[in-house]
């Protein structure tokens, strides 16, 4: 049976704070620099499953990929 790892990435749109920061919350301040953030992930096999705005407070990634 195929067994997942998963992965949820906020993007902000305003300044991270302190907390999120602590919490190793991934925050940018605009959709391009998000661009980039997703293609990292492709890159290292994520899937993205979902994406979700958040109003005027961001959005949010859901990714998966097999563990393994």
């Amino acid at each position: 049976m195929q067994k997942w790892e998963y992965l949820v990435v906020y993007i902000q749109s305003q300044e991270a704070t302190a907390a999120a920061v602590e919490l190793g919350m991934e925050t940018h301040l605009n959709a391009d620099k998000f661009t980039e953030r997703l293609n990292h992930y492709a890159s290292a096999g994520w899937e993205l499953m979902h994406f979700e705005w958040d109003g005027n407070q961001g959005a949010k990634a859901v990714f998966k990929r097999p563990r393994g």
